[in-house]
C-alpha cells in the first residue's frame, strides 16, 4: 500500500477540504497560510492521489482522507504532540468545550413554561447574556490559540476569524453566532475542535 504521508501544504489544504466538508480554493486559503496558486496545485495533486473529488469549483473528502490525515499528522505535529507548553493549555479545552455547548444550546432554546422552544431572539437582553457568555468563552481560547500559532502561523488564523464573527455580532448580525452556512462563532469553534483533536491525535469525548 503506497505511503499516505503528505507534506505540509497537501495536509493543510486536505484538512481544510475535511474540516468544511466542501470547499473551494478560495475557502482554503482562508483558513490556511496557502497562497492562491498553492492551494489550487494542492487541490489538484489531492484529487489525482484520489483523496479528494473536485466537483466544479468544489472539494470534498474521500474516504481515504480521513487515514491520510491521520498518519501525516502524526508525522508533521510529533513535537507539538509532545510540547508541555501545548499540552498544558489543550488539556484546559474540554472544560471550555462543555461550557461552550451550554452557551450555544441557551442561545438556540429558551426554557418557556419549564419547555424548551427555539429562541426567536426577541428577548435582547437574554441574547445579550448569552453573547457576553460566547465572547468570554472565545477569549478563555486565547492562550490556546496564541501558543498553537507561535508553532504553526495557521492557528493564528482562528484568532483573526473568531474576531471577525464576535465584531459582526456586536454590530447587530446574530446570524454570526450560530450560522451553519457561514464562517459563524459555532461553526469556527467546531472546526478548530475537530482540528484540535487531528493535530493532537486525540479522540472525541463523548
Amino acid at each position: 500500500m503506497p505511503s499516505t504521508l503528505l507534506d505540509k501544504d497537501l495536509y493543510d489544504a486536505l484538512n481544510a477540504v475535511a474540516l468544511k466538508k466542501m470547499t473551494t480554493v478560495a475557502g482554503v486559503t482562508t483558513v490556511t497560510t496557502l497562497e492562491s496558486d498553492t492551494a489550487r496545485r494542492a487541490l489538484d495533486d489531492l484529487a489525482d492521489r484520489k483523496l479528494i473529488v473536485l466537483v466544479g469549483d468544489n472539494a470534498l473528502p474521500t474516504d481515504d482522507s480521513a487515514q491520510a490525515l491521520y498518519e501525516s499528522a502524526a508525522a508533521i505535529y510529533a513535537p507539538l504532540r509532545d510540547d508541555p507548553a501545548v499540552l498544558t493549555v489543550a488539556d484546559k479545552f474540554e472544560d471550555v468545550n462543555s461550557r461552550f455547548l451550554t452557551a450555544m444550546s441557551a442561545w438556540q432554546q429558551v426554557e418557556v413554561g419549564g419547555r424548551k422552544i427555539a429562541n426567536d431572539h426577541s428577548d435582547e437582553e437574554y441574547d445579550s447574556k448569552i453573547i457576553t457568555q460566547i465572547d468570554r468563552l472565545v477569549s478563555r481560547l486565547s492562550g490556546l490559540l496564541e501558543t498553537l500559532g507561535e508553532r504553526d502561523p495557521r492557528f493564528g488564523l482562528y484568532i483573526t476569524r473568531f474576531r471577525q464573527a464576535l465584531d459582526a455580532v456586536d454590530s447587530g448580525d446574530p446570524g454570526a453566532v450560530s450560522d451553519p452556512t457561514r464562517d459563524s462563532v459555532h461553526n469556527i469553534w467546531f472546526e478548530f475542535h475537530e482540528d484540535l483533536l487531528r493535530t493532537l491525535g486525540r479522540k472525541r469525548k463523548e
